[in-house]
């Protein structure tokens, strides 16, 4: 009713209403601006299942930052009653719109790229909307579509059978049961069967034909009739009103054989934009040109010659193909680093195998045959690079135990059909980042191009490394606050290299450095792009003038001589990652393989009778997103949870139960990175790092909102603030001098000192405040004790899996890995003793874990979600 007050919210009007509520425009109090207001019905709140639904759809659309996608800014519940509070959009949907005889085609694909690109930015981001249809389109008076409705939203790659849980959203989808508007499904959704993104190219398909059309793709008298029209029935063809073109585009989303569709639906929106770009010129979309034909041989030679020179000089210009990325590889776990042999007819890959236990290399024919199997060693191999020639595939591999502070490898040479290794050499890098680090191969075959340790306080530097002798020569050089060259990338005529220049983990830029003879430097390194990109692996394109990078926003192409800014290669997909190009001859087609990386970590918690206790029942998922939580912390009170999420769009820190519920968004930095936040022991600040346009920096805000102050300035790295005790102290690790040390400033910003005599990345005081504990790396680290009175530190623990610790009055909780089964362990303080708490953690993120203050309750990060797959184009120019 008008003028009621749900939450903030006064209702003025009733808009619309549904099978799961109503709609209503309200009034946010607060903010003094005009919302849609979504009302779960009392009857569907008692549904568990439907109740989960609605909850489901804000979590869904609020992860999503897109102009075609409406904007959620509110979830709530009063008196039982669940509600959404939403963009209220001015318009009308698309079932309104569209005509008895349907839509002109310019404005059918006006409109379809704007929703392709919708679906496009929720696939990236790990959703499939499994409802598109016309009435959840609106359409804004100045002709922008907004795609409602993500209440059946599901992360890709979980499958839908009833063991196994949705690894964002927590409940279960029984196989067979069918949710969705049945016109609009596609085949593997009516029959119930688990669905990806495909899925809503189907469903695009049929709402744009109904779009050209006028009329539905698939109907019948009952819903069980169009359920059956939709399994086993084609469409009519769509109307002459749409060019052959747009018809095929149609008609190949409407494949019943998902494998025959538009893969993604980056690719469909590319192949909309170029139709409707080739439609505004007025050039026939992809049509033959005419023929002569033999009713001909009646004219004139003469005119008949004139007639084929004017056909041959007036005739359009062919139509380009669009380019596609297709699957290479579907297998089970992680495939990583591709890269081409030289004619691109093979790639070789690293994967963790059938069984998921180890990370081999693998080779196989591109568009035929099974992977082969080219190590068995029980280490970790990664990152092959096949030599230009074609003879070996150079490889690292990770030794069995590791220097401390350092990650030490071994590179390998192996045949790319099979036979001996040869080892060439040891490499080591600073251990406390955990980089990937690549290999490159100089054009003639002769060397490879490595990420070296220089020395004790020095930056990684890039190396060569002789193939007969396995000897290194330097090759570049950097100051603090470069952490390390690497990503190294030669190109094919010899003259240049790429590499990134890390100036912290998650970002650096490119840089050019011209090639004289013998590898050797010919100037100083230029800069190609900037830190805010956060640009890595490049890759050449043949002709040794551009190069295809990974970025924000998926793979980019930049001509490296600086002419244009960089452009984004729009059919990949925003999560794409290490580029790799076949080496063909200059100015033909090439292969372009790369990997389709997607992610989700979420919050799981372990109960326990007593601090140190074993566990009596499995983790359970507590706070999750479609995206990435990470860095959980307890609040002193333990009533509720600060950490980092990018569910926004950008990284920034959220406060909320321990539960999830209560959500909100802390900060606006609007960063490449906003992570590590740490209460203040009164509760009323959360202090945090973050990066922007140079370095990281720590940062304190209060918990009530507000701008934050930045407490560090030093051009170094100032990561994952804790506070004293007693709130006059911050800790902090920073690299300063040279290599990262644990300081410590006054809580109100000033003057910063050392605090420890070694290395160390992550610290926390004891909570009587007498020691100070830190991790000495990244990865598998030892934990040491530091007295904040002074003396010497002294090692507690030698391993821990990432920074994954928490310390207590008389303990501290900490996760391991053994024979790769990860562990929740208790080290008692008096006895020295660990307690293994709870077992079989699954795959663990390296973004910390949190314990209440009772210690009875611990929060952990876990890699819910992962797909990285292999990704082909081919004709790639």
């Amino acid at each position: 009713m008008p003028g009621i007050t749900i939450s903030h919210y006064r209702i003025a009007e009733k808009l619309g209403e549904g099978g799961m509520g109503a709609v209503f425009k309200a009034l946010d109090t607060r903010l003094n601006r005009f919302v849609a207001l979504k009302i779960l019905s009392p009857e569907v709140g008692e549904d568990v299942e439907r109740r989960r639904r609605f909850q489901q759809e804000a979590q869904a659309a609020s992860a999503l930052n897109h102009r075609n996608i409406v904007t959620i800014y509110d979830i709530g519940e009063v008196d039982g009653s669940l509600f959404i509070a939403m963009e209220l959009v001015a318009g009308r949907t698309m079932a309104e719109l569209i005509p008895a005889h349907g839509m002109a085609p310019s404005e059918a694909l006006e409109y379809a790229v704007q929703i392709a690109d919708a679906c496009a930015r929720a696939h990236a981001a790990g959703i499939v909307h499994r409802d598109l249809k016309p009435g959840n389109l609106m359409v804004t008076l100045e002709g922008v579509v907004k795609v409602l409705d993500f209440g059946l939203a599901k992360l890709i790659g979980a499958d839908a059978s009833a063991d196994t849980m949705t690894a964002s959203m927590g409940p279960r989808t029984v196989r067979g049961s069918v949710l969705g508007t049945p016109a609009y499904m596609s085949p593997e959704q009516a029959a119930g069967e688990a669905v990806d993104a495909r899925s809503d190219v189907f469903s695009f398909g049929a709402v744009l034909y109904e779009m050209v059309s006028g009329r539905r793709a698939f109907q019948g008298d009952s819903q069980v009739a169009t359920l059956a029209a939709v399994l086993t029935r084609e469409p009519e063809p769509p109307p002459e009103s749409a060019s052959p073109e747009l018809a095929r585009i149609i008609l190949r989303c409407l494949r019943k054989e998902r494998a025959r569709r538009f893969q993604t639906m980056a690719d469909l929106k590319a192949a909309l934009e170029d139709l409707r770009e080739e439609s505004g010129s007025g050039r026939p979309a992809a049509r033959a040109p005419s023929r002569p034909r033999w009713a001909w041989a009646a004219v004139p030679s003469i005119l008949l010659l004139a007639s084929a020179i004017a056909w041959l000089i007036l005739r359009p210009p062919p139509v380009a193909e669009t380019l596609q990325a297709t699957a290479l590889t579907t297998l089970p776990g992680v495939e990583l680093a591709p890269s081409l042999s030289p004619e691109g007819t093979y790639v070789v890959f690293t994967w963790t195998g059938p069984k998921q236990d180890n990370q081999d290399l693998y080779v196989q024919m591109i568009g035929q045959g099974e992977p082969l199997r080219l190590t068995t060693d029980p280490r970790d191999d990664y990152n092959p690079v096949w030599s230009p020639d074609g003879r070996w595939i150079a490889f690292l591999r990770s030794p069995p135990a590791s220097p401390a502070g350092l990650h030490s490898r071994e590179l390998l040479l192996k045949p790319p059909l099979g036979g001996p290794e040869k080892k060439l050499a040891d490499i080591r890098s600073r251990g406390f980042y955990p980089f990937v680090l690549t290999v490159a191969w100089s054009p003639d075959s002769d060397a490879l191009i490595v990420t070296d340790s220089p020395g004790e306080g020095q930056p990684d530097a890039l190396f060569v490394v002789a193939l007969e002798t396995g000897e290194k020569r330097r090759l570049t050089s950097s100051q603090p606050p470069t952490l390390a060259d690497t990503s190294p990338a030669a190109s094919p005529d010899g003259r240049s290299l790429v590499f990134l220049r890390r100036t912290s983990w998650g970002s650096g830029e490119l840089h050019l450095l011209a090639l004289g003879k013998g590898l050797t430097a010919a100037g100083e390194p230029r800069r190609l792009t900037t830190v805010e990109q956060r640009a890595d692996f490049p890759a050449w394109m043949p002709d040794s003038r551009e190069i295809v990078f990974a970025a924000r926003g998926g793979l980019w192409r930049l001509s490296v001589r600086g002419e244009q800014p960089p452009t984004r290669i729009p059919y990949v997909g925003e999560d794409s990652l290490t580029p790799a190009i076949s080496r063909s001859q200059p100015g033909k087609p090439a292969r372009l393989v790369y990997v389709r990386s997607l992610n989700d970590w979420n919050f799981w918690r372990i109960e326990t009778p007593a601090p140190g206790a074993p566990s009596s029942s499995a983790p359970v998922l507590a706070i999750a997103s479609t995206k990435a939580e990470y860095h959980p912390k307890f609040s002193p009170d333990g009533h509720r949870v600060a950490f980092a999420s990018d569910r926004s769009g950008e990284a920034e820190i959220w406060v909320s139960d321990p539960d999830g519920s209560n959500a909100f968004q802390l900060t606006s930095m609007g960063a490449l990175d906003t992570n590590c936040p740490q209460w203040s022991p009164d509760g009323q600040l959360i202090a945090f790092s973050s990066i922007g346009e140079s370095e990281w920096d720590i940062y304190v805000v209060p918990v009530t909102g507000g701008k934050p102050r930045r407490l560090t300035s030093h051009p170094a790295i100032d990561l994952c603030p804790t506070f004293s005790r007693d709130g006059e102290w911050i800790y902090f690790s920073s690299q300063r001098t040279g290599e990262p040390r644990i300081w410590k400033m006054p809580a109100a910003g000033g003057e910063a000192f050392q605090v420890s005599p070694n290395q160390g990345v992550r610290s926390l005081e004891s909570p009587d405040g007498r020691d100070l504990y830190y991790l000495k790396g990244s990865m598998e680290s030892p934990m040491w004790r530091l007295p904040t009175s002074g003396g010497d530190p002294v090692e507690v623990l030698d391993r821990v899996l990432w920074f994954n610790f928490w310390v207590l009055e008389k303990g501290a909780y900490y996760i391991d890995r053994v024979e790769g089964e990860t562990r929740l362990q208790y080290l008692d303080f008096a006895s020295g003793k660990p307690t293994t708490v709870a077992r079989n953690l699954g795959e663990v993120g390296w973004a910390g874990l949190t314990a209440s203050p009772d210690g009875r309750t611990i929060l952990f990060t876990r890699v819910d979600a992962s797909t990285d797959d292999l990704m082909l184009v081919e004709d790639f120019r």
